[in-house]
Order: C-alpha cells, then sequence, then structure tokens
C-alpha cells in the first residue's frame, strides 16, 4: 500500500485528491499539510511513500521542501502538482530532485499511472509538461522572480499596501487596531519573504511583481 502526502495551502484542493484516491487498490493512509513546515514534520513523524506537492505554499517554496526532503536518506517520492507549467520552474524542480510533474488541470487516471510509475523508481512527466521542456530546450523562460516569493498573508498585505502609501508605523498601528510592534513585526517578514534590504526594496518589488494584487 502506498501512504501518499497531500499538500496544498487550499483545502479544497486536499479534498478533491482525497476524493480521487481514497477506495484506491493500491493506495494507504493520505496525510494532510497546509504548508512547508507541516509537511517536514509529517514526513519525519509518519510513514509516507510518496508526497504530491503544490509549489506555491505560505512559509516554503516547493523548491525549498524538496530540495531539504532530498538531501534525507529515506526520503518519500515527490511529484510536483502545480498551476505553474513554464520551462524555467518545471526545470527548477527537476533540479531540486523531483520525481514527477503534473499540472493540475491533470485527471484522475493520469494521476494514477503517475503514482504507479513513479513509485516502481520512474519518473512520470505530463505530456504537457514534456512538451513544454521540449519547446523550451532552445529558449528556455526562466520563472519569474515572483514565482519564487512567499505567499503574503492578508494582514501582511494589508500592512504592505499601508507602505506604499507612506503610513508610518504608528499610523498603520492606529489604522489596523494593532501595536506598533506587531507592524514592525509584519514589516520584518515582509522584508524576509521578498528578499529586500529595506523599505524602499519593498515597495519596488510590491509594483514589480504585483504583490497587492488580489
Amino acid at each position: 500500500m502506498i501512504n501518499i502526502l497531500l499538500v496544498d495551502d487550499h483545502q479544497i484542493i486536499i479534498d478533491g485528491l482525497r476524493g480521487l484516491l481514497e477506495g484506491e487498490e493500491h493506495v494507504g493512509v493520505l496525510y494532510e499539510a497546509l504548508n512547508g513546515e507541516q509537511t517536514i514534520e509529517l514526513v519525519a513523524q509518519e510513514s509516507i511513500d510518496l508526497i504530491l506537492l503544490d509549489i506555491n505554499l505560505p512559509d516554503k517554496s516547493g523548491f525549498d521542501i524538496c530540495q531539504e526532503l532530498k538531501a534525507l536518506e529515506n526520503c518519500p517520492k515527490i511529484i510536483a502538482l502545480t498551476m505553474y507549467g513554464n520551462a524555467g520552474y518545471i526545470n527548477k524542480m527537476i533540479k531540486a530532485g523531483v520525481d514527477g510533474y503534473l499540472l493540475k488541470n491533470t485527471g484522475r487516471e493520469e494521476l494514477l499511472v503517475a503514482i504507479q510509475t513513479i513509485m516502481k523508481g520512474e519518473r512520470y512527466f505530463s505530456r504537457e509538461v514534456t512538451n513544454t521542456l521540449v519547446a523550451g530546450i532552445h529558449e528556455p523562460k526562466k520563472p519569474k522572480s515572483s514565482d519564487f516569493i512567499r505567499k503574503l498573508t492578508r494582514r501582511e498585505k494589508e500592512i504592505l499596501h499601508l507602505i506604499t502609501e507612506e503610513y508610518t508605523t504608528d499610523e498603520i498601528a492606529k489604522k489596523l487596531f494593532i501595536s506598533p510592534s506587531t507592524v514592525i513585526t509584519h514589516r520584518k517578514s515582509l522584508l524576509r519573504k521578498v528578499n529586500a534590504k529595506n523599505v524602499a526594496g519593498l515597495v519596488k518589488k510590491a509594483f514589480e511583481f504585483g504583490l497587492l494584487d488580489d
């Protein structure tokens, strides 16, 4: 039996995958994780054979998670299950050691074939992914920097928006009914997530990568 960890920050996606996999002959326990930290903890605690891994998670990118897990002696097989289909992104995950790559528009049958193929020790890439890689051999597209920026929380977006409007720390605190120290903590988190050295860099990246968009 194959014990599978479903990793996605949207519960509806996890529920959908569970619905597709529950009751399948070779599928054992189905675990769930909503972020990278939970993923790492579950792999350490449970007997997991395969991970269906979303790439864009709120605390860690799928690339970082894949690299971290692949450094383990008994790493589970990993299938990237994502909406990102550009060649640069796929290549980056391949370099991280992913065993398979599927887009979220894949169907139940292909998902099961991918799982069976990978558990036999082979790799599996959907036809769409393979075609993208072939087309990108001569002119590979680099992933956008924004693809690898950790997701911002609702509160972080609120604070970022106010920062871009030149509100001070105290003004933000009063407007959002939180303490100045909380504002500072969120600002530090924002700087870390976008890899900016200061507020000016944070504002620049906010507009460059559309971080204020819904």
